[in-house]
């Protein structure tokens, strides 16, 4: 089993129901060929970097799986085949791109935590700051003479 993620885009004009018709059918297709889906997400409509079959919006779907590789090509014939899809992309994450993701995922959570505990202290501190004095800028001199003595000198 391989980690795939499937981005299509879908005609603009469908309703919301539509398009779950459509997601459903794609998760639908890929559990029933042995596949399991990690992730789906519906972004909606976004415009286009480019005209596609007369469109300059579409509605984005991202679907993540994990599925045998003989199972893409199926995949990528039923979106050809489906009217409602416009355009499609399937992708395969090896091993060092899923690694990477998982530290950045872990990263980016340490860091909400470290800065909510900073907040929480700062809120702490904020009392003791109240007393202290406020320092303030110097402020620049702006000389504004238009150098009127340099042409009577003339």
């Amino acid at each position: 089993m391989r980690t795939y993620e499937a981005l299509f885009i879908c005609r603009p004009e469908l309703g919301d129901e539509d398009i779950q018709t459509v997601v459903n059918k794609t998760e639908t297709l890929i559990k029933d060929n042995g596949g399991t889906i990690v992730r789906s997400e519906v972004w909606g409509k976004r415009r286009l970097a480019y005209e596609v079959k007369k469109l300059t919006e579409g509605i984005y779907v991202l679907v993540r799986f994990e599925a045998d590789p003989s199972f893409v090509e199926k995949l990528e014939n039923y979106f050809r085949l489906e009217d409602n899809v416009i355009r499609y992309l399937v992708v395969h994450f090896d091993e060092k791109t899923l690694r990477l993701e998982a530290e950045q995922l872990r990263r980016k959570e340490a860091d909400i935590k470290s800065s909510a505990l900073r907040r929480e202290s700062d809120d702490d501190d904020d009392d003791d700051d109240d007393d202290a004095p406020r320092r303030r800028r110097p402020r620049r001199v702006v000389n504004d003479d238009d150098d009127d003595d340099d042409d009577e000198d003339e």
